[in-house]
């Protein structure tokens, strides 16, 4: 392995990557950031010469990422072992977007299905709010979270089944083609070997059955020090994202635009050998993700969010979400009324 670092890290500079790119294989690359934004620490992203592909380098190891996020993910990032109920009620009315979304964008199966044959998964799951939103729906519906507070969470609070195990060990409890849904949602960008993950997600699905995932869109409006951090260790354009699914065997039957905040998809898994003929397609070799990064500066990004009026609106937002939360003694009796879910 080459261990050398660049005789600089400045946005733009080409290096040899320590480890190959996740997607293509290729190691040359464009560096994006050399900091951690939430820390302030040393961490080198990159964006993949061959494909686009933005990552952490080197990547960490499947072992490496297990055991940070169990025990030390939610307290580095988010500053909590449990979610608050203003927390539950984002997540809840974020679940019920979600779902909107894929059934506005699928083929109309949910609507006249019994659901209560649908097997779901839904990995990465935090405190369980989609997967109880799906059960509510009649769905057979469970999750798998790696860390352990939020696991425990939603099992105790919700009574749904989510376990408490890397995605890994929880896709391997699934039988072969018993799946008719997996969600994933800001998770792909955690992986180190995501076409292995999604293969085997692939291999979990049903004949026809749907693959919905979103992540963070990589070249949207932040500041300048917001978008490059460790707990992610991919980024994502529009372009880079279909690449990787197809690469792993999916055919795409939906998306969202490549300008959105978030990028959304639903695929079916078509199979290794039949993903050569789109291997090359959707790509974005152009280091989007570089130029984007060089255009982020403090000034105009402060008088861009004064004009759009959203400090303001962020603290109602919050202030709302506080009041709301506020007039129940739990998450389960929330996402009850939420979801419209009457008492036995």
């Amino acid at each position: 392995m080459n261990t050398s670092a660049p005789a600089s890290t400045a946005t733009g500079t080409p290096l040899n990557a320590h480890t190959a790119c996740p997607c293509c294989g290729e190691r040359s690359a464009q560096v994006i950031a050399n900091k951690d934004g939430k820390t302030g620490d040393a961490l080198l992203t990159v964006s993949c010469n061959g494909c686009g592909l933005g990552r952490i380098d080197p990547l960490p190891s499947d072992q490496e990422l297990a055991d940070w996020y169990a025990t030390q993910y939610r307290q580095a990032y988010k500053s909590a072992v449990q979610p608050a109920l203003r927390h539950v009620l984002r997540a809840g009315r974020n679940a019920q977007w979600r779902w909107q979304w894929l059934c506005q964008n699928t083929d109309a199966r949910w609507s006249n299905a019994d659901l209560t044959s649908q097997r779901s998964l839904d990995i990465g799951s935090s405190s369980g709010e989609f997967v109880y939103l799906l059960q509510t729906l009649g769905f057979q519906a469970k999750g798998i979270e790696p860390h352990a507070g939020y696991a425990t969470y939603a099992q105790s609070m919700l009574g749904i089944q989510v376990n408490n195990n890397t995605l890994q060990q929880g896709l391997a409890s699934e039988d072969a083609g018993s799946l008719d849904l997996i969600s994933m949602f800001h998770v792909l960008e955690h992986l180190a070997e995501p076409v292995a993950a999604l293969r085997t997600m692939g291999e979990k699905l049903k004949p026809g059955g749907l693959l919905y995932i979103e992540v963070p869109n990589a070249t949207r409006l932040c500041s300048p020090d917001y978008m490059f951090f460790r707990a992610h260790t991919l980024y994502f354009t529009g372009p880079t994202l279909r690449k990787l699914l197809e690469t792993a065997g999916f055919k795409l039957m939906a998306q969202s635009p490549d300008d959105s905040d978030n990028l959304s998809v639903v695929a079916q898994f078509i199979g290794v050998d039949s993903a050569g003929s789109s291997a090359g397609t959707g790509t974005d070799a152009s280091h989007s993700l570089v130029t984007a990064h060089r255009a982020r500066r403090w000034l105009p990004y402060l008088v861009q969010q004064l004009q759009d009026g959203q400090p303001m609106r962020k603290w109602r937002t919050r202030q709302e979400e506080k009041r709301s939360a506020a007039q129940y003694p739990n998450g389960l009796a929330l996402l009850d009324d939420l979801y419209g879910k009457k008492a036995a």
